[in-house]
């Protein structure tokens, strides 16, 4: 039996929670990242729905497998990706519960083979999908730590990375500094 690790990495900007993982393809390094997008969080039910790819069957000779046609959505295809999205896949919203998607890309790729990349680059690459994705979809929720509840960005502020309400928040000092500067 081989056993393979994986280096994992989690972080949020800008109300996305995002995820970049590192391992090996036999001694390659390679590198990937994801973001969570919460469905709920989305005001357009239509637009909400629609993230919630339908299955699709794959058949060969060889094998059959289910596979969502990810590209040819209009947000997720837009995304500034790392050579385009390569990864869906439904994480919530079974059996009841809200619904969930992760969405990324790998650095896998023909052009990537003599690169080498660090944390910050992957990094940085998130950040700058997140930032487009938010551009595409400007009134995605922001979820407040401290009650639990959504928000669109006028309504609070951002404080060491997490979005804390006005309804929850507003009385607090520092929360006034910080409105204050925006």
């Amino acid at each position: 039996m081989e056993v393979r690790s994986k280096t994992v990495w989690n972080g949020k900007y800008d109300g996305v929670n995002f995820e970049i993982q590192n391992f090996k393809i036999g001694e390659r390094p390679s590198w990937t990242f994801y973001f969570y997008l919460y469905l709920n969080r989305i005001p357009d039910k239509k637009l909400s729905n629609s993230f919630w790819l339908k299955p699709k069957k794959y058949k060969s000779q060889f094998s059959e497998r289910i596979y969502y046609d990810y590209n040819s959505h209009p947000i997720i295809s837009e995304i500034e990706w790392h050579c385009g999205c390569t990864w869906y896949s439904k994480e919530a919203g079974f059996d009841g519960e809200g619904k969930a998607i992760k969405i990324g890309c790998d650095y896998g790729h023909l052009y990537d083979e003599e690169m080498v990349y660090r944390i910050e680059d992957i990094q940085r690459d998130a950040i700058e999908a997140i930032k487009s994705f938010r551009k595409l979809l400007p009134d995605y929720k922001y979820w407040c730590w401290g009650n639990g509840k959504l928000y669109s960005k006028s309504e609070g502020v951002i404080r060491n990375n997490e979005f804390c309400s006005k309804e929850y928040f507003g009385n607090e000092n520092w929360f006034k500094e910080l409105e204050d500067k925006i």
